[in-house]
This record gives structure tokens, C-alpha cells and sequence, in this order.
């Protein structure tokens, strides 16, 4: 699921988790815990389980967060989410998530690898691995769930094809109350809406039709929309002209530019109202996978 990194601050390998779970190999460490390749000792399955640091075990919203994030993966179980097996805890109490284990690499990867190639990415291709996505988005937000943080890192590519949208530590769920204390922004910089960088607290699903979109730009031009340091992209995303991306990609139908505009639109009332209405007009122009 993860290339090995280096130590975190705990090592936790060969403990067991919740009396079952035998913590193997670190897969990935970031700001919000771990993430283990382990093996079931009652079943020999091997899965991956997400660990909350200590410290933030300790912190009531973050708790939270880990518990929306494991209702999310439960209310869009049969999506192209990762499948979530049982929610523990270690022996001295940070929280785990038990998930699915996956093979392969995310999109970010799978797109750096293509260009260092030189091959540009087949937009028909793209549709094929997008489908599910979008399927996924749509029933999360049918559920009153955004995910706010659609990126391709965020898009795991499986070794036989398949796809999962990673990552909902920072979903909303609508229907509840906000969890993102003042000054803090969720969400990766090149992919952040306008709204999101202007503060704006009645969010909705425009959000990720917002990051889905600048996944796309970047798929086929080779880079995000927007980049740069921190006031650049504030600038550029909230204020500046929509990117061409006919300027990467000629070899795409006319029309295409406009498809952008819509969907980096600043205002989000100019923007597609879903990831439906934006992937309906997209497919329109570059025609199914």
C-alpha cells in the first residue's frame, strides 16, 4: 500500500493490536499517526492499520476525527473506498483503524512515473480510473459527506486496476458539527478551492467537484493548475484567470478550456453544481474510456 519510511517516534512493530493484529512493517508516517502493514493472526490475512499518535489520542477531536473517518468508510462500504475491518486500540490506548490492505501505488506516483517516461496520460484511460471515483464522491455526497481533500495522492491505483479514494480524516459530515479550529486549513494547497482559502465555513459539495477538476487538469497537463509558494496559490486561486489546458495538451478537444473555467470556477456558483454534472460534461468531450 506504502513504500517503507523511516522510524516515527514510537516503533510499534511486532506488538499486537487488539489481541489479534500483529503489527509487521511501517508503511507510512505523517502528521496524524501511522500506518502498519499487519497480519491477522486469527485469519493469517495480512491488512493495514492507521494508528493515532499518542498525543492526539489524547486530544478529543482528533478522536473524533478518527471515528467519523471509520462511520465515512462504513456509510460507503461497496464504493471504491478502502474496506474497514474493525476499529481497537493498542495496549496503551491510541486508536487503530483495521483496514483493508492495498497493492499498488497512488495516482500522484503513477503520473510522475508517466512523465519521467515522456508519455503523456491517455484522457480515455483516465475516464476508465476515474469512474469509481467520481461514483464515490457522488454517494458520499448524498450522504452529506465531503471529503475535502480529493488529490491524487489521495487516489490509490490497485495493482489489477482498481481504484480507491483514500483518505477521509478530514471529511465533513454535514450534519454535524465543524471539528476545524480557526486558522486551520484542510486540504492540500494545489487542490484547495477558493472558498476553503477564503475561510468560508458553509461549505458543500462544490468543494470537491473544485479538487476533482484540478485532478484532472493536473492527470493531463502534467501539473496543477496552480503552484507555488502559499501567497501564490492564495493569489492564483482565488483571484487570478482560470489555467488553459489546451496550452499542455492540443491533442484535446475544443471546448476544454471552458470545461476548466467551469470547474475552477472562483465563484462557486459558477461552477458545476456536482461531481456528476462536471464528469457528465467532461465525458462529453473526450468520450467514455
Amino acid at each position: 500500500m506504502f513504500t517503507s519510511v523511516s522510524m516515527p517516534q514510537q516503533d510499534r512493530t511486532g506488538e499486537v493490536v487488539g489481541d489479534r493484529y500483529r503489527l509487521v512493517e511501517l508503511l507510512d508516517s505523517g502528521g496524524q499517526g501511522h500506518v502498519y502493514r499487519a497480519s491477522d493472526t486469527h485469519t493469517n490475512d495480512v491488512v493495514a492499520i492507521k494508528i493515532l499518535k499518542n498525543e492526539l489520542t489524547k486530544d478529543a477531536e482528533w478522536r473524533e476525527r478518527m471515528f467519523r473517518e471509520a462511520r465515512a468508510l462504513t456509510l460507503l462500504a461497496g464504493a471504491a473506498t478502502v474496506q474497514i475491518h474493525a476499529q481497537t486500540a493498542t495496549n496503551d490506548g491510541a486508536l487503530c483503524l483495521v483496514m483493508e490492505y492495498l497493492k499498488g501505488a497512488d495516482l500522484e506516483d503513477t503520473l510522475r512515473r508517466h512523465e519521467h517516461e515522456g508519455v503523456q496520460f491517455d484522457p480515455h484511460r483516465l475516464v476508465r480510473m476515474l469512474n469509481p471515483i467520481v461514483r464515490t464522491l457522488a454517494l458520499a455526497h448524498s450522504h452529506r459527506i465531503l471529503h475535502r481533500d480529493v488529490k491524487p495522492g489521495n487516489i490509490f491505483v490497485l495493482d489489477d486496476g482498481g481504484v480507491r479514494l483514500l483518505d477521509f480524516g478530514f471529511a465533513k459530515f454535514l450534519e454535524l458539527q465543524t471539528m476545524t479550529r480557526s486558522g486551520f486549513v484542510a486540504g492540500s494547497p494545489s487542490y484547495l478551492a477558493p472558498e476553503v482559502w477564503a475561510g468560508q465555513s458553509d461549505l458543500d459539495c462544490r468543494i470537491d467537484v473544485y479538487g476533482l477538476g484540478a485532478v484532472i487538469f493536473r492527470a493531463l497537463a502534467g501539473q496543477p493548475p496552480f503552484s507555488g509558494p502559499l501567497p501564490t496559490l492564495l493569489t492564483q486561486a482565488t483571484s487570478g484567470p482560470r489555467p488553459s489546458l489546451s496550452k499542455y495538451r492540443p491533442d484535446l478537444p475544443a471546448g476544454i478550456d471552458a470545461w476548466v473555467a467551469e470547474a475552477l470556477a472562483i465563484e462557486r456558483e459558477a461552477r458545476f453544481g456536482s461531481v456528476d454534472a462536471l464528469w457528465d460534461a467532461f465525458l462529453t468531450l473526450v468520450g467514455p474510456g
